[in-house]
């Protein structure tokens, strides 16, 4: 399944990267974020408790920012587990200076779902990716317009 957003943040690129490249930030954005380990090599261990519709449950499994190009680009990479199923997802993220000194965010990538949760039906995952997209980043709006 196919994800793809495009997010504006009232900060330069610089400020936007250093953010969502630091593990605190990022766990703080993440809907549903138990804890987030460093593991080494932009690598972390991380526990999100996630519901979509009727099923709910606790993933564990790892993030990874791998392709890094700053200030300007990099891939996301989950993997996920739970007694439900699993969740693989590669997110490419690229940070564009707008005329107005903004930075806006896109965001490509394609998630892979198993097990039980993969029978809730793709319209009702795509929503729900969407979704946590779309509070991850309402989040770091937040955050960073607040600092």
């Amino acid at each position: 399944m196919q994800v793809q957003g495009s997010y504006r943040i009232p900060a330069p690129p610089q400020q936007v990267w250093e953010a969502f490249t630091d593990p605190h930030f990022v766990r703080q954005c993440l809907p549903g974020c138990q804890s987030f380990a460093p593991l080494g090599n932009d690598t972390y261990q991380a526990t999100l408790e996630v519901g979509i519709a009727s099923i709910k449950g606790v993933y564990t499994g790892r993030v990874a920012m791998e392709d890094k190009r700053p200030p300007f680009a990099y891939r996301l990479v989950v993997e996920g587990r739970s007694q439900l199923g699993f969740v693989k997802g590669i997110g490419d993220l690229t940070l564009q200076e707008t005329a107005e000194k903004e930075t806006e965010i896109l965001v490509h990538g394609e998630v892979q779902v198993g097990g039980r949760i993969a029978r809730v039906g793709q319209r009702i995952l795509g929503s729900a990716a969407k979704m946590m997209m779309d509070r991850f980043f309402q989040k770091a709006i937040r955050l960073i317009t607040a600092s």
